[in-house]
């Protein structure tokens, strides 16, 4: 289970306002009713971020506590295109920086709050990898196209085949393809956990599993729903 924070603008940004939030959310993050916090804060098994430069994705990721991690404080980005995640493991075994999200695949990134069982979880096992890397590397294959009709295609299909993904607990991803920027929400169980939020304001669009702030403008994002991240769009 996991806290996410995405944003796209219009020009490039200091992402260091989003790396704290992740730091918080590490500490304060929300969780499911009867998850004990950990020593370290409430999600404190590794972070990860990822961001658009110099024309490609990179990806930076660590398996310690990001509200305690000397790396995450001394880490500059300055970017338009930002992913950042934070975790609470349900098996600490996988908890490194090989396992942290976001992952990547060709030509694209993605963060995942939730749990893949089917043949996904089974591959992942056997391998000993993230479920979510096994479900990121069969979407860059079916997502020919990089625009957001040819993405609700491929993960309309995905995530309507039980054999596949199984009785998954939600599948809410950010995910990075060159500089576009998806977010989607969508939950079995734990709504109330299961969230992502949207904000738009003049140059800029965000997502958070929770706000990330108390200024206005803050809407949830519904279940099922999968959006652009598109700073130029009308508001």
């Amino acid at each position: 289970m996991c806290r996410m924070i995405a944003f796209a603008s219009a020009e490039p940004l200091d992402a260091t306002p989003y790396l704290a939030r992740l730091a918080d959310f590490s500490r304060n993050g929300n969780l499911v009713e009867g998850w004990e916090k950990r020593s370290g804060g409430n999600h404190p098994d590794g972070w990860g971020i990822a961001y658009l430069q110099g024309g490609e994705i990179r990806v930076l990721r660590s398996g310690k506590p990001a509200c305690a991690d000397p790396l995450l404080g001394e880490t500059r980005v300055r970017t338009d295109r930002f992913l950042g995640h934070v975790r609470y493991a349900s098996n600490t075994a996988t908890v490194n920086a090989v396992n942290a999200h976001p992952f990547l695949a060709p030509g694209a990134a993605l963060a995942h709050n939730g749990t893949f069982r089917g043949t996904v979880g089974e591959e992942a096992d056997a391998r000993g990898v993230s479920d979510t890397l096994v479900f990121l590397e069969r979407l860059a294959d079916r997502w020919r196209e990089r625009t957001l009709p040819s993405l609700r295609e491929a993960l309309s299909g995905m995530l309507g085949d039980p054999g596949l993904v199984g009785d998954y607990s939600a599948a809410n991803l950010l995910i990075a393809s060159g500089d576009a920027l998806f977010a989607l929400r969508k939950y079995r169980r734990n709504e109330s956990y299961y969230t992502l939020f949207l904000r738009a304001t003049p140059g800029r669009v965000e997502a958070a599993s929770e706000p990330l702030d108390d200024a206005p403008g803050w809407e949830p994002m519904g279940n099922g729903l999968l959006v652009e991240l598109d700073p130029r769009a009308p508001r």
